[in-house]
């Protein structure tokens, strides 16, 4: 009986151990990114082309050191397509909000690339259309036309490089493809994307 009891308390410490050491292995890093977005349309859109925008914003990591993360951003992110019947720029304004895993290839050491996937969840707030070489003009009455939720995918790799304790330069490339009816109208119309940022996560 001593010897079971004994032999539980021994595992127990083991188990406790290799707990704490995992827990010790978690850490929390934070900070900006920017960058720049090729979109265009897809399904039922018709002729068009891709359109740059601007991509930037914030993002929170917890990571369990040396294999896999979870990363949270918020960003303000350009969609939209250039179309060349109408010579025509459109711009579509999201806050995005991408939940990604993020599996790395090198467990340690000052370079660490990586691969991730997860669902983005976008928040459009405006639009605007530029034809040929005029003014920029938001678009009225733009929720009567576009729906103002669309839900992704994305998921693409990146190249995570320390510059001090705790500091890594990232840099993300991404590919992001729209699941949701982007128009009210008939016909399915959804965001095809990719975006290059480069941002700076500080640990803490």
């Amino acid at each position: 009986m001593k010897n079971s009891i004994l032999k539980t308390l021994i595992l127990s410490c083991i188990l406790l151990a290799g707990i704490s050491a995992k827990a010790q292995e978690k850490t929390w890093s934070v900070g900006p990114e920017v960058g720049l977005s090729l979109s265009k349309y897809g399904g039922d859109a018709g002729s068009n082309d891709l359109k740059s925008g601007a991509v930037g914003g914030l993002f929170l990591t917890y990571s369990i050191k040396n294999t896999f993360g979870i990363t949270g951003k918020v960003l303000y992110y350009q969609k939209g397509a250039y179309v060349p019947d109408l010579d025509l720029k459109q711009t579509l304004n999201y806050i995005e909000v991408p939940i990604i895993g993020r599996y790395f290839l090198i467990k340690e050491g000052n370079f660490r690339p990586n691969i991730f996937l997860g669902p983005s969840f976008n928040f459009l707030t405006g639009v605007t259309n530029k034809v040929g070489t005029g003014d920029r003009v938001s678009q009225e009455n733009w929720d009567s036309v576009y729906n103002s939720f669309d839900l992704g995918i994305t998921g693409g790799a990146g190249l995570n490089f320390l510059i001090a304790s705790e500091t890594y330069f990232i840099i993300d490339a991404r590919y992001t493809h729209g699941f949701s009816d982007l128009t009210k109208p008939a016909g399915v119309i959804n965001n095809n994307s990719i975006a290059i940022t480069a941002g700076i996560s500080f640990g803490f």
